[in-house]
């Protein structure tokens, strides 16, 4: 029977159960991660089951009933998404479930366009874009992206017109699976970024990311890390590109230029390696404390 959503594992239930969703293939199911949260979890007396997603059954008719049936089974105080798939989360908010992290949240950490568009009204400095490929950079170096890709994925740098016209040679308009690009003109300071953590919308720690080899200094490409310290004006600016959305555990990137921070995009699945490879803090613990005094005391937003 097709079903959108089955659940793999049926951990003893608690008074606070809830989901943790997964996409098939997805190397974001890495069995230590998850035991973070089910060790979280189970100090609390709480418990969580994995699930696997299909998102092709999204959608249908006859799938979305079976779905509403097993959450009247379940009924789950709350679900972790961990699809990128911001449908999935609207689907569950309209039926009455408390998400994490909310489907504007999943919709901005995958889809740069909507996030810079977003950052951009919001007053928070964004490299100048270009939308599209259609038109040459207007300046080099540039970094085009794709803008549904993560962990320094489909992100070319290119220096001249020469690259620019290989590049487009190569890939065309197209991502992988059809995806659209945008062109950036490069930040100052290639190779360097920070990465903020926030824990239901509050700054919980930074880590700086730096690469000598490469202009992307993503932590899963072998760029080194450090614990970085905001400065009052960095700490506001975070504060202000987070204000507005429901966060309940996410990285907001952002790079150098001329000495100031710019938003580079947001990670709703932000993976946390880096962080705990640094110190003993342990930010898994801390989100699901937070779903934990959100869900009891029923403050959850409801964007």
């Amino acid at each position: 029977m097709n079903q959108i959503i089955t659940i793999q594992t049926q951990p003893t239930r608690c008074c606070l159960h809830g989901w943790m969703v997964y996409t098939a293939g997805d190397g974001s199911k890495n069995p230590h991660y998850l035991r973070l949260y089910e060790n979280a979890c189970k100090k609390r007396g709480m418990s969580v089951a994995q699930c696997l997603y299909h998102p092709k059954m999204l959608g249908d008719k006859a799938a979305e009933g079976r779905l509403r049936e097993l959450l009247l089974a379940q009924a789950p105080a709350f679900v972790i998404n961990r699809t990128r798939d911001y449908r999935l989360a609207k689907w569950l908010e309209a039926a009455g479930i408390c998400v994490y992290n909310h489907s504007l949240v999943a919709r901005l950490g995958n889809d740069k366009a909507l996030a810079y568009r977003y950052m951009q009204r919001r007053g928070i400095p964004v490299m100048p874009v270009l939308y599209g490929t259609d038109k040459p950079p207007q300046w080099y170096p540039a970094v085009v992206k794709s803008c549904g890709g993560h962990g320094g994925t489909e992100v070319f740098l290119i220096r001249s017109q020469a690259m620019w016209e290989e590049w487009k040679a190569q890939h065309g308009e197209a991502g992988s699976g059809g995806q659209s690009y945008l062109v950036q003109q490069a930040a100052s300071e290639l190779g360097r970024d920070v990465r903020v953590y926030l824990v239901g919308n509050k700054i919980a720690a930074a880590v700086l990311r730096t690469s000598e080899t490469d202009f992307r200094s993503n932590y899963c490409l072998g760029g080194s890390v450090e614990l970085y310290q905001l400065s009052g004006r960095e700490r506001e600016l975070v504060q202000r590109a987070a204000d507005g959305l429901s966060i309940g555990m996410a990285g907001i990137d952002f790079i150098f230029d001329h000495g100031r921070m710019v938003f580079n995009e947001i990670e709703d699945m932000a993976g946390a390696r880096g962080l705990y490879s640094l110190t003993d803090y342990d930010i898994v613990d801390e989100y699901i404390g937070f779903i934990q005094e959100e869900r009891r005391n029923g403050t959850a937003k409801d964007l």
